[in-house]
């Protein structure tokens, strides 16, 4: 049996909280976990908006029923089959919403880009390989893409913010993604800020508020 590929075009869907527009001064790119749906994933975010500041969140290609086939219709970003492939198209429509989305905004935009759990890998390997400028990379509960070189990126990555975020009742830390995000962070001379709450493998709505506010402090780096 012989395998093939090709490319045809697919429907991507997103959610935003905030109104596109001029006046919007911060936008965060937040891609979530495995077996989440975009909508819902979108509504951790719904305290942020400030009347400046637009949430976006990309739903990722791949869909499923979280339970037999009456459960939630949820999403992932890849798996380990003809992952070469998802990983390109997933950059392809990273970039495309990109390109769709900042030429909207204010010309002095300050860009994050979050990943949570499996949207970890995706969202770091995007900000180094496809270099769209950003100013914070907020990596919560996950981590950095094994396979990407950010060594190579290093220029790039100075002078922005990065963060590492996780709870200490985390039920995943066994598996040691800490320890892989920090290792790999030190051997491609990228410095994190590491934060730790107490909570489990979530995302902790105050101490998401209380991290935005204090990268609205930011000054244009791009």
């Amino acid at each position: 049996m012989a395998s093939h590929h090709f490319q045809v075009q697919k429907t991507a869907h997103y959610y935003t909280i905030g109104e596109i527009g001029k006046h919007i001064r911060r936008v965060v790119f937040a891609l979530h976990g495995y077996g989440q749906a975009g909508d819902r994933f979108s509504s951790k975010f719904d305290g942020m908006d400030d009347g400046e500041t637009l949430i976006v969140c990309p739903e990722g290609l791949n869909r499923f029923y979280w339970k037999d086939f009456t459960g939630e219709v949820v999403a992932s970003w890849m798996t380990r089959k003809n992952r070469d492939t998802d990983i390109a198209d997933n950059m392809s429509y990273l970039n495309q919403l990109y390109d769709y989305i900042i030429p909207q905004l204010s010309d002095d935009v300050i860009v994050t880009v979050f990943g949570f759990s499996q949207g970890c890998p995706t969202a770091s390997r995007w900000v180094s390989s496809q270099k769209k400028p950003f100013h914070h990379l907020v990596l919560w509960a996950g981590q950095l893409a094994h396979d990407e070189d950010y060594a190579t990126s290093q220029s790039f990555f100075q002078n922005k913010r990065l963060l590492f975020v996780y709870g200490n009742e985390d039920e995943f830390l066994i598996y040691g993604y800490k320890e892989k995000l920090l290792e790999k962070a030190a051997e491609s001379g990228l410095e994190f800020e590491v934060r730790e709450f107490d909570g489990k493998h979530r995302i902790d709505r105050q101490v998401l508020a209380d991290i935005f506010n204090d990268l609205k402090t930011v000054k244009k780096l791009f």
